[in-house]
């Protein structure tokens, strides 16, 4: 009389333990596939960082550059040569 109950008891167990190893194989898989993507976007986002920052520096370089032959033109007066004499030695 008692061994009904248990037989039930130990079905239901075999089932739970079945569902949460085939729960915990779908969650394996679908970490692997969150863990792949992030290292993809990881990667593009270096890269588009690198870009950016490349590109902030070539501009600064060029306002820069722009800035200070405004300066030397317009404050200090240093204007291209117009004539050139050459120099034989």
């Amino acid at each position: 009389m008692l061994n009904k109950p248990l037989n039930r008891i130990n079905i239901l167990l075999v089932f739970s333990i079945i569902a949460l190893s085939f729960l915990t194989i779908f969650w394996h898989q679908q970490s692997y596939i969150l863990y792949k993507t992030l290292q993809s976007v990881q990667k593009t986002n270096q890269t588009m960082t690198a870009k950016h920052k490349q590109l902030l520096s070539e501009y600064s370089e060029k306002i820069h550059g722009n800035k200070i032959h405004a300066k030397a033109i317009n404050q200090l007066h240093m204007h291209p040569p117009t004539k050139t004499r050459e120099l034989r030695l």
